[in-house]
């Protein structure tokens, strides 16, 4: 995969990522409201999973979406690879 195709992927995945959050945060808005709505709740769980996964599938490509999911125990390598906002995969 070259640098272009790999940059598309990532801003694919990022995009994934940030139309199941906004899911997320919207369900989140209305069950403040709405606590009881079994609907809504049954909602956010599955946007909640769909998010979940997305993120595991850009991290899986791209690298940590988040500093606090850096796993090395050995090096700091958060800073070695693009951050998200920047594209590019690993």
């Amino acid at each position: 995969m070259n640098q272009t195709t790999s940059q598309l992927c990532c801003n694919s995945l990022l995009n994934q990522v940030y139309q199941t959050g906004f899911a997320v945060d919207d369900a989140i808005l209305f069950l403040d409201t709405h606590p009881s709505d079994s609907s809504a709740l049954a909602y956010y769980q599955q946007a909640r999973a769909l998010y979940q996964n997305a993120v595991q599938a850009y991290e899986n490509q791209c690298g940590p979406l988040f500093m606090t999911d850096v796993n090395d125990r050995n090096y700091w390598s958060w800073l070695n690879d693009p951050w998200p906002w920047e594209g590019g995969c690993n």
